[in-house]
């Protein structure tokens, strides 16, 4: 071979050597920024995962609360006559004139069914908070979803309209023996 030859096989032995460095570097820098994003994402869904982590200890009291206070097995026909009698009893105790109320439909809820009364009372102000407070126990299940208090006619009086809800359960339907 001749030194000229021998020069352009070294040039370009070298030049193959570069390119394949290069090659080999893009393939490293490549796989290096695959397992960047790899390792981020991995710490995003640990973060998301410690997030609903931290929320289940947070809920917990909330359900050991409803283990402990379960939501009442009813009828659709004696939760509304139950809410009903209790609007009255609570009304009484409070020292309220009921002066109008009408049973409104049942609904469903993603927890269970609802019954409803709507309900106008006129009296003291702190027989409606008295009566406010009884109706709306946690552990009964009833909530207050609408509320208007306006003066009545005769001045220390106020009129209250409002709304009260049930919370309730269908009681499961035994199961028959049919063949």
């Amino acid at each position: 071979m001749q030194p000229s030859e021998k020069r352009l096989l070294l040039i370009l032995c070298a030049a193959l050597f570069v390119a394949l460095n290069l090659f080999g570097l893009r393939a490293l820098m490549l796989s290096r920024k695959r397992l960047a994003g790899d390792i981020a994402a991995a710490k995003s869904s640990l973060a998301e995962d410690r997030s609903w982590i931290e929320v289940g200890e947070t809920l917990r009291p909330a359900g050991e609360w409803i283990t402990a206070h379960p939501m009442p097995h009813l009828a659709s026909d004696d939760a509304s006559a139950g809410l009903l009698k209790e609007e009255r009893d609570a009304a009484e105790a409070a020292g309220l004139k009921v002066t109008e109320e009408n049973l409104t439909t049942p609904g469903e809820t993603p927890y269970g069914q609802t019954a409803g009364v709507s309900v106008k009372l006129s009296g003291p102000f702190a027989g409606v908070v008295k009566f406010l407070f009884a109706i709306q126990t946690p552990t009964a299940w009833r909530v207050i979803e609408k509320l208007t208090l306006r003066s009545d006619t005769q001045p220390p009086n106020v009129v209250a309209d409002l709304e009260i809800r049930q919370y309730f359960q269908q009681p499961s339907a035994p199961a028959s023996n049919k063949p």
